[in-house]
């Protein structure tokens, strides 16, 4: 077995539940149409990715039949566990060091761009730190590498704007090598809307190009 694991956290498509920040200009229903296209986008991309176990995490767990359908026998399922984004995170890196992997790169499904080439680099990061990070452009993170499971790191208020660096002093407290990876961005709020656009492509973010090309004009 290799020790190398990828971890995606997705929610279910609800409207009202994802990507409630981009509302307005959108409505409620065009914005969960979004996350979906950047989702099946995302698992596209990572289910070409070799040399790593790739599993999905999801919520909530009513949703297994719905992700059973998307993730077509690609991933390895499993809901998510905890009250909250921290808490689910701590326990994933738990149960799959418990599993026995060594490398554990957890990434959200938020940046339909981020490049694979930066999936790569975080496992090659994890032979010579133990944290490794790619920041988002508001201060958080949309991927997080471990090589071992550190409950400190989830134990923030995750959607704080000063969670990178709270993650990277709090790491340094309890003795971790830390890499950070250059910076991408995730689609949270309206001004991302413009920017995503920008690096959409056929090859890679199909559904979600042709999501910005049926879009009310409105979006911008």
């Amino acid at each position: 077995m290799s020790d190398a694991l990828l971890a995606l956290f997705a929610k279910a498509p609800i409207p009202g539940e994802v990507k409630t920040r981009l509302c307005p200009p959108l409505s409620l229903t065009e914005a969960a149409s979004l996350y979906e296209a950047m989702l099946l986008d995302i698992l596209d991309q990572h289910a070409r990715f070799e040399g790593a176990e790739r599993v999905l995490w999801y919520t909530p767990p009513a949703a297994a039949s719905w992700f059973e359908r998307s993730a077509g026998g690609r991933y390895r399922l499993r809901p998510q566990e905890g009250p909250d984004l921290g808490a689910r995170m701590g326990t994933l890196f738990r149960a799959h060091a418990r599993e026995g992997y060594g490398r554990m790169v957890l990434r959200g499904t938020d940046s339909p761009t981020l490049p694979l080439e930066r999936v790569s680099a975080a496992f090659d990061a994890l032979e010579r730190a133990e944290l490794v990070l790619c920041p988002d452009r508001d201060g958080g993170y949309n991927l997080i590498g471990l090589r071992a499971p550190c409950d400190a790191l989830f134990e923030l208020e995750m959607s704080r704007a000063s969670v990178l660096e709270q993650t990277v002093a709090r790491a340094r407290e309890k003795g971790l090598c830390v890499e950070i990876l250059p910076p991408h961005h995730d689609v949270d709020t309206a001004e991302d809307l413009s920017r995503i656009r920008e690096a959409l492509s056929a090859e890679h973010t199909p559904r979600t190009l042709r999501w910005f090309q049926n879009a009310r004009g409105s979006i911008g």
